[in-house]
């Protein structure tokens, strides 16, 4: 009879290099998949500094000339901006709008990126903002209800931009801005036009283009000049909750006027759905081949354990006979499990520290915790699983007479 746990597993060498193997390769996997669901949660932040709630927006067109419906304008006073202001002020008179704004690029959950550089000198070096452009009048600052980051008021931030000061925000990480506090209240250039200068006003939370979606750069929000702009994007916050009467009281007249038009109009909780359609995909067949892997690692435990239970059947037996309790042999197969996952551990620790620098070359920016921390999940899951692929066939071996065990030895 082999006495000692240690000689034992060291006389089965062969089977527990593949179970530690086996181990290596299913901790690793389950590691990444966790780091996966960790990083996307770590990623998630709903939108600060605006309010998205009871708005809806649609896509602001012009007819062309060259269309059958195209209306000729009878002097050169009216034109598709008198159309649109005529085309807003009859919205603003449903009984269930509290007001309406236009921009371009204003409207996030969307993936375009208007990219713009600004440079001003921060203690006497140059230094660049990096952001995405979003274009808005003052009345898009209040539909969206924009607020600074110390705390200004969307009214503030609305008379700043009709003022036409530009608005700057934090970010994740920039490569370029050390800290934009600093560019508050001061005067920059736009790209190496040092002559097309613009008023820095206040720093305002940054609005994703999604909410899975890092903050890399800042966010630019800057005064819509209608007459040099044609505004492509139209927003409407209606009471609260009364986003289904407006629908419902919204006629086809009420969405155009003369050459323009908004087509498209729907809830910005429809474009978020849209906009994240992805990753709520990718979470659930993360999930189903998390679950997938899960299942069939427990299962080929349980087979494997209960395969080497079953031929240690007379072994058990004979411990018994000499004094053994069913703890006592259910806490030596349970030992010999753990010692092959701290066996393991130093592959996993060591193929996962190889990974970590995936997430900075893919372009995420996750702490450095966030896929350490999943490391002691993982070995936990992986104990528990151990524990309760023993604990069966430990438990239907235990039951088994002794004097029936050992007839045939």
């Amino acid at each position: 009879m082999k006495r000692k746990l240690i000689q034992q597993m060291r006389n089965e060498w062969r089977s527990n290099l593949w179970m530690t193997v086996e181990l290596v390769i299913v901790g690793v996997v389950i590691w990444g998949v966790f780091t996966v669901f960790a990083s996307i949660a770590h990623l998630h932040q709903p939108p600060v500094g605006v309010d998205f709630n009871d708005i809806y927006f649609g896509n602001v067109g012009v007819v062309s000339k060259n269309a059958s419906t195209y209306k000729e304008y009878p002097d050169t006073v009216h034109s598709i901006y008198t159309d649109l202001e005529t085309l807003i002020a009859n919205l603003r008179t449903n009984p269930y709008v509290e007001n309406v704004g236009t921009g371009n690029n204003a409207i996030p959950y969307n993936f375009n990126y208007n990219g713009m550089s600004l440079n001003t000198y921060v203690a006497d070096t140059v230094q660049a903002y990096i952001g995405n452009q979003r274009m808005m009048d003052a009345d898009m600052v209040r539909t969206l209800r924009l607020t600074g980051f110390n705390g200004e008021t969307s009214e503030q931030l609305a008379e700043m931009v009709s003022e036409g000061k530009w608005l700057i925000s934090t970010y994740d990480r920039s490569y370029y801005v050390n800290d934009p506090a600093k560019w508050v209240g001061k005067e920059a250039w736009i790209g190496r036009d040092t002559t097309d200068v613009v008023q820095i006003g206040v720093l305002i939370n940054g609005i994703r283009r999604a909410d899975y979606e890092p903050v890399f750069n800042g966010t630019l929000v800057m005064s819509y000049p209608w007459r040099v702009w044609f505004p492509n994007e139209l927003a409407v916050r209606v009471k609260p909750g009364k986003g289904r009467e407006f629908l419902a009281s919204v006629q086809a007249d009420d969405l155009e006027f003369g050459n323009v038009y908004v087509s498209n109009l729907q809830s910005i909780e429809n474009r978020k759905t849209i906009a994240h359609r992805d990753v709520i995909t990718l979470v659930r067949n993360l999930s189903a081949c998390a679950a997938f892997v899960l299942i069939a690692v427990f299962l080929g435990f349980l087979g494997s354990f209960w395969y080497r239970t079953q031929q240690r059947i007379p072994e058990l037996a004979l411990r018994k006979v000499n004094g053994a309790t069913d703890t006592d042999l259910f806490r030596r197969s349970i030992s010999e499990g753990l010692i092959l996952l701290c066996v393991a551990t130093p592959f996993i620790v060591g193929i996962a520290a190889l990974l970590s620098d995936l997430p900075d070359d893919l372009g995420l920016t996750l702490p450095a915790w966030l896929m350490w921390s999943m490391i002691p999940v993982t070995l936990v899951l992986l104990a528990l699983m151990i524990c309760g692929g023993i604990w069966l066939p430990a438990r239907k071996a235990m039951k088994i007479n002794p004097a029936a065990a050992l007839k045939d030895q």
